[in-house]
C-alpha cells in the first residue's frame, strides 16, 4: 500500500461526558417586605425629589418613583437599586430609628417621617403617617416611633 491511498485514521473514542459541577446554591434571597409610595425629600426651597421605599429584611432602598407601574414587591431588590444613579440604599443595621410624625392640619404642615442612621439623619414627606407607620411597625417592629 502506497502513503496517498491509506484511508485516514478511526477517530478515536471521545472522552466520557463528565457533567459540571452544580452551580453552589444561592444566599438566602434578599425579601422584599414592604413598598412605601411618595416619600419625598427636599432638596431645594421650593423643590423635592420622589421615590418609593422599598424595604427588605437587609435595607432600605430609595428608588426614584417614576411614571412606570414596576411591582417592587416581586422586583429582585437590587435590580430596583441599579434603575437610575439617584437611588441608593440604608442597611438596616445602620438604621437606629424611624420616627413618624402626623402633620398639623392647622398650619398646614405635612406628614414626615425621620430616619436616623449611625452617621446621618434624613427627613422625608409621606402622605399617610399612619398607614406608613403600621406597615413599617409590622417589618421593623421597635425601630419605628
Amino acid at each position: 500500500m502506497c502513503p496517498e491511498s491509506t484511508p485516514p485514521p478511526l477517530p478515536s473514542a471521545p472522552p466520557p461526558f463528565i457533567p459540571p459541577d452544580p452551580p453552589p446554591p444561592p444566599l438566602k434571597p434578599e425579601v422584599v417586605q414592604v413598598v412605601i409610595d411618595k416619600v419625598q425629600q427636599k432638596t431645594g426651597v421650593f423643590s423635592k425629589v420622589t421615590f418609593r421605599m422599598v424595604v427588605t429584611d437587609l435595607r432600605l432602598i430609595f428608588v426614584l418613583q417614576t411614571k412606570n407601574n414596576i411591582d417592587y414587591l416581586h422586583q429582585d431588590p437590587n435590580l430596583s437599586l441599579t434603575e437610575n444613579p439617584a437611588n441608593f440604599t440604608v442597611a438596616l443595621d445602620q438604621v437606629q430609628a424611624i420616627e413618624i410624625y402626623r402633620g398639623d392640619f392647622e398650619d398646614n404642615s405635612p406628614d414626615n417621617m425621620i430616619i436616623k442612621t449611625l452617621s446621618d439623619k434624613m427627613t422625608f414627606q409621606i402622605n399617610d403617617a399612619y398607614r406608613a407607620s403600621q406597615n413599617l411597625k409590622k417589618v421593623l417592629g421597635s425601630l419605628v416611633r
